[in-house]
């Protein structure tokens, strides 16, 4: 398949990048939208509007996993002057959406995502280091397992903060500051 790079229009520059791959855009909106139908799937005890924000959720922190590790979206964020610790805690916004759709599992959603916002923003202080990547993959491994304590989070709410801290940890801060491979 031939790499084909896309323009993207500027209101998606950072879910994208000023230019990305087509099989970039392709794979990232396949997984988002799989994610929504994988949680819609398992949300049916869900009154309308809770599933309407876990559908906008799924899409989002679906495409995420993806397009955190494109060269459009890994380039856009090294050539920008914004803060990647600012791109890391904005997440706590999804966060709490999430722990607020799905409060029976506040403090264990509310938990695992300061733990991987954490990692991320510990990690994004190491780019200079060769440790970079072993403490995003660190701190993902552990939001993992104390996720897995937590035999009452829903799978929706489970897989949309696994997903979310491992575009946090091993796609963003993991390669922040690092030449793209």
């Amino acid at each position: 398949m031939k790499n084909r790079v896309v323009n993207i229009p500027k209101p998606l520059w950072k879910l994208h990048g000023k230019q990305t791959y087509k099989q970039d855009l392709v794979m990232t909106y396949l997984i988002a939208v799989i994610v929504m139908l994988v949680n819609l799937k398992a949300s049916n005890e869900l009154v309308l509007w809770k599933v309407i924000v876990v559908a906008i959720l799924s899409i989002d922190i679906g495409g995420g996993v993806v397009s955190n590790f494109t060269r459009g979206t890994i380039n856009y964020y090294r050539e920008s002057k914004l803060s990647p610790y600012l791109f890391v805690w904005f997440h706590l916004l999804q966060a709490f959406a999430l722990a607020c759709i799905y409060q029976v599992s506040f403090f264990p959603i509310s938990l695992t995502m300061i733990i991987a916002m954490i990692g991320a923003s510990v990690a994004i202080a190491f780019h200079k280091t060769a440790m970079q990547r072993q403490i995003s993959v660190f701190f993902f491994a552990l939001v993992v397992l104390m996720l897995s304590l937590f035999t009452e989070v829903p799978i929706p709410a489970k897989t949309l903060t696994v997903l979310m801290s491992f575009k946090l940890l091993a796609g963003f801060s993991a390669h922040y500051g690092k030449p793209i491979e």
